[in-house]
């Protein structure tokens, strides 16, 4: 039991399980306790995808792609990207939360975006650990926040404190203890501040203009039908969270499996299984999804079969992103991310011309993410056949930091899979 335990601890699919339910519970807190405020949970809900998705971008996939050098210090590299991302971070961050909802505050937006600025270093410091403290600690960051997120708006909800910075003494607190149990020794090479940025320059361009749609769409809602959408939004949102959970452990599968990767794996099949169980639980009444939101319980059937559609449609989407990613070069992927954007930005410009309540809405959505189907099947179709490396002006891997002891005791190689089978 004990071993089981420990490897669920060092799956990724329990820290995707363990952040969903930090964020199910604070929005369940706040639609619960605090309704003046709710809207403002849901905003920051999507929000939260800044830090996650950029820093897996900037990090993660340089790491995983084995194009950081050995003499790198990564916690000094990993620092550096993620204070990269904070300003543009919070003046997006703020915009939107001013967009979505223009009769909020200075203080409320803040309060808004505060967490979202300091889970960028959490989530540096989590990549950085795979390879300096190993898979245990790495998780542990991640899963600490999310404990120590539901127990402090526990304790802000009997209190009556604003649930928005609920995640802010958990995040310090892991912070402090990282840094203070940061390893000593190993290289001592801090990177230029354009180096250490350049090298996951175009994973990254590609990841922020996918946020940029992510962030825009509860602001256009809220434009569009009024804060009610962007609670009906975030309550569906989070109706799927399980779904959520199984596909973002889909995509890490893929940026850790590289090329080697196969596309039919056990974790894909649990995906559709959840999405479909899901699409039946919130289609059963309103009294299951009155449990959420009680504008989703108002909500039609036909509104949130819409709804089912359009996440069938991002599942499938975005797993032919992440296949298009690991075999084409990081500059043909660029142009596939940005055309998949083109069409969704579009989708939302035609938004703004007909649609007027919740429902159109999600017909809209379901119909761009089935094109964005299309545009990358096509897409897979003329480039998926090239396996070229790393783009230009990526650094190689020196063969002598090829690899690095975790404290686990295992060897952690920082050359990607693609390059293993290329020497072997």
């Amino acid at each position: 039991m004990i071993a089981a335990v420990r490897r669920l601890q060092e799956s990724q699919l329990s820290v995707q399980a363990m952040t969903r339910l930090a964020s199910v519970g604070l929005f369940l807190l706040a639609s619960w306790t605090d309704s003046r405020h709710v809207a403002l949970i849901a905003v920051q809900g999507a929000l939260l995808a800044i830090p996650y998705t950029l820093v897996e971008a900037m990090v993660g996939r340089p790491l995983s792609a084995g194009v950081v050098p050995g003499t790198w210090r990564l916690e000094a590299w990993a620092a550096r990207a993620a204070a990269a991302i904070a300003v543009p971070a919070a003046v997006v961050g703020f915009a939107a939360v001013s967009v979505a909802l223009p009769g909020s505050g200075i203080l409320d937006r803040l309060l808004v975006v505060a967490p979202v600025l300091l889970q960028l270093p959490v989530e540096a410091l989590f990549w950085v650990a795979f390879r300096t403290r190993g898979r245990r600690r790495a998780n542990a960051l991640p899963q600490s926040v999310a404990a120590g997120t539901l127990l402090t708006a526990a304790v802000f909800a009997v209190a009556g404190l604003r649930l928005e910075v609920a995640a802010v003494p958990a995040q310090i607190a892991v912070l402090a203890w990282a840094f203070a149990t940061r390893p000593a020794g190993g290289p001592h090479t801090r990177p230029g501040p354009l180096a250490g940025v350049r090298i996951g320059a175009a994973y990254c361009v590609a990841a922020a203009v996918d946020l940029g749609y992510v962030v825009a769409l509860p602001a256009v809602a809220g434009v569009l039908a009024g804060p009610a959408a962007i609670v009906v939004l975030r309550a569906m949102d989070l109706a799927f969270g399980p779904f959520h959970v199984a596909l973002a452990a889909t995509t890490r599968e893929d940026v850790v499996a590289g090329r080697s990767g196969r596309f039919r794996t056990g974790a894909r099949l649990l995906t559709a299984v959840l999405l479909v169980a899901t699409s039946v639980a919130v289609l059963a009444g309103p009294w299951a999804r009155g449990l959420l939101s009680a504008d989703l319980a108002a909500a039609s059937v036909g509104v949130v079969a819409l709804y089912c559609v359009y996440k069938a449609a991002v599942m499938v989407s975005t797993w032919l992103s992440m296949r298009h990613m690991v075999r084409a070069a990081p500059r043909t992927y660029l142009v596939s991310a940005i055309g998949s954007r083109v069409v969704a930005f579009a989708s939302l410009a035609v938004a703004l011309l007909w649609v007027r309540h919740t429902g159109h809405l999600f017909a809209q959505l379901a119909a761009a993410e089935a094109v964005v189907v299309a545009w990358f099947a096509a897409r897979l179709r003329t480039t998926g056949a090239r396996t070229g490396a790393a783009g230009p002006g990526m650094p190689d891997v020196p063969a002598a930091h090829a690899g690095t002891s975790t404290s686990d005791g295992t060897s952690t190689s920082l050359v990607g899979p693609s390059q293993r089978q290329e020497d072997g």
